[in-house]
């Protein structure tokens, strides 16, 4: 019947020109009248190869008549000829973006357990632009994104398909389930296409990676990760410099006992400054943060010499009245404990990184605090360094 119906429809459209129109009718004419799903098959792939155009309501019908029918197909080899079924039709009605079969589309993710039917169908979706099902599309990818699943090869195919779908849709809602899909547990080709479907479904990332920064729900490694993604993507300077002071932020408002979530919020709040120091300050909000960081080392045991040197050069790179005002206020204080006889190691380690910082700034702001270098009773080491910034504020 297959050789049959094949022959049949080459032998009709050799020797007639019809308008797509009427090859559509005739198509859905044999189609009603298909005894077996496998002739149903032959019928879609022989209009899957003749390319036409408008058929976008035969295949939406076709597609509504299979997932009725399929609870009842039996049979192995009927099962895989009606899956195949689904794919075809899934694929026409993505290419002719006929959004009227969304309903249908999101009943077969439910009906069929074919992962690669359910990877076509829910890539149809997102064609289609079936807006009204992208929230269960994005709970498809988020839920697989949890664990892996007991068949992994199984659940990275259907992920695969959610992925894709969710770079069609181009919805910024999507950009979370696909970003966490590019460092999750699949393989290296998903991830590869997760970071790929990220740059279509947005060139800016900034308000998906300040909820994983400011959220609640999300640990500091992986928030860490976040900014490091935001750093590596293509926003602005701007973006970037608003994203990495939420991230200093966040650094500092959390708290924890433990030593290696203590590592994991000393290396977030380095690198948004390291970010800080690349793209600017996106406020004056970023300075008591950078001031924090200096003093858990410099009057506390617990801190952490990189990340208050980290601190001083940041201040010393965004040069602003605020930054010299602060650094200038650093040095008074080291300044006092000189002439109080409190001076420790760590303070003259310090010294000798704010002076210059405070040159580099170059604000007239800090000339008090050097000259009182000059005048005090420090190393002719020091004071030479003093004078050199001094020099650089002229």
């Amino acid at each position: 019947m297959k050789k049959f119906l094949i022959v049949f429809l080459f032998l009709i459209t050799a020797s007639f020109s019809f308008a797509d129109s009427e090859e559509i009718d005739l198509y859905n004419y044999l189609y009603q009248g298909a005894l077996t799903h496998e002739e149903q098959l032959s019928l879609l792939q022989t209009m899957a190869e003749s390319k036409l155009t408008g058929a976008g309501d035969f295949y939406s019908r076709a597609l509504h008549r299979l997932v009725i029918e399929y609870p009842n197909v039996s049979g192995a080899t009927a099962r895989e000829v009606a899956d195949e079924q689904a794919i075809v039709l899934a694929n026409l009605l993505g290419q002719e973006k006929y959004a009227a079969a969304g309903p249908d589309l999101w009943r077969a993710v439910d009906v069929f357990s074919n992962p690669l039917v359910k990877a076509e169908v829910l890539m149809a979706l997102g064609k289609i632009q079936a807006r009204a099902f992208l929230p269960q599309v994005i709970q498809v990818l988020q839920a697989l994104n949890g664990s892996p699943a007991p068949d992994r090869l199984n659940g990275e195919r259907v992920a695969f398909g959610a992925i894709v779908a969710l770079e069609k849709y181009q919805d910024i809602s999507g950009y979370l389930p696909v970003y966490f899909a590019s460092t999750g547990w699949y393989s290296d080709r998903i991830k590869n296409q997760a970071l790929n479907s990220l740059a279509v479904i947005s060139s800016d990332p900034t308000q998906p990676m300040l909820e994983i920064i400011n959220g609640s729900g999300y640990n500091y490694a992986v928030k860490l990760e976040a900014l490091q993604s935001m750093e590596a993507s293509g926003a602005s300077n701007d973006s970037k410099s608003s994203v990495a002071a939420a991230a200093l932020s966040e650094g500092w408002r959390a708290s924890t006992t433990d030593a290696r979530l203590r590592g994991q919020l000393n290396s977030m709040r380095k690198f948004a400054m390291r970010m800080i120091r690349s793209y600017g300050a996106s406020g004056d909000s970023i300075y008591p943060l950078l001031e924090r960081s200096y003093k858990q080392f410099a009057d506390r045991n617990d801190g952490d010499r990189d990340e208050a040197l980290d601190a001083l050069n940041t201040l010393r790179t965004l040069a602003s009245d605020e930054s010299a005002r602060r650094l200038s206020a650093f040095l008074m204080t080291i300044n006092q404990k000189l002439q109080s006889g409190t001076l420790t190691r760590k303070d003259e380690d310090l010294v000798r990184a704010i002076i210059p910082a405070l040159g580099a700034a170059g604000r007239p702001i800090g000339r008090p605090a050097l000259n009182s270098v000059v005048a005090l009773n420090w190393t002719a080491a020091v004071k030479a360094l003093a004078q050199e910034a001094l020099r650089d504020l002229q």
